[in-house]
């Protein structure tokens, strides 16, 4: 949602007066198709939560004709575009080589929320899908992969603001005073990752 604040804030700044279309384009451009995406994601979650608040038994759902996804919405064709776009903007991104620290823009952090968010939504899922069956197993594999697609897209951002990427690094234990005590203090070095070269 900051996304496309940000971007229609942009666009309202725009002189209509001898404008050309190709500045209006860069502006737009900015995080590629990324906010109509997450508006995409937004309908899809509602139709997620429809088969959660009405649900129906696998039994029931397998002799049921399409009209229930037609109703909801809801389709496993959205799961394939979800992947669709994880390996769009991972093809402009560098490769991933050590886990990586929820730093960046504020967008890029919020969007590390809605990824863990997203990962407590699916576990609160299986059982409806696995012991209660009542939750089409499509729902839950939509929400499975929109927690990796949160996580690209926040390394997206991240790389569409020019901001660089902050290495995990483990932590360690050092003595302190002359007893021998421990602390269990992490010793990191900020390992950065430039995202652009």
């Amino acid at each position: 949602a900051e996304l496309i604040a940000c971007q229609e804030k942009q666009q309202s700044n725009i002189p209509t007066k001898d404008s050309s279309k190709d500045d209006a384009n860069s502006i737009r451009s900015i995080y590629g198709d990324l906010p109509e995406q997450l508006l995409d994601v937004m309908s899809r979650l509602f139709d997620v939560g429809s088969h959660i608040a009405r649900p129906v038994p696998q039994n029931q759902q397998n002799n049921e004709p399409s009209g229930r996804e037609k109703t909801n919405g809801f389709h496993s064709h959205h799961t394939e575009l979800l992947e669709e776009w994880i390996d769009t903007m991972t093809d402009e991104l560098p490769e991933l080589t050590s886990f990586i620290l929820p730093t960046g823009s504020p967008s890029s952090a919020q969007l590390h929320v809605a990824r863990t968010v997203c990962r407590r939504a699916e576990r609160r899922m299986v059982p409806l899908v696995q012991d209660e069956e009542t939750v089409d197993p499509a729902a839950l594999a939509y929400v499975n992969r929109l927690s990796d697609y949160f996580f690209t897209a926040a390394r997206f951002v991240n790389f569409c603001e020019d901001r660089d990427e902050v290495q995990y690094r483990s932590g360690g234990e050092r003595e302190l005073g002359n007893k021998g005590r421990t602390d269990s203090i992490f010793l990191r070095e900020r390992v950065v990752v430039k995202l652009k070269k």
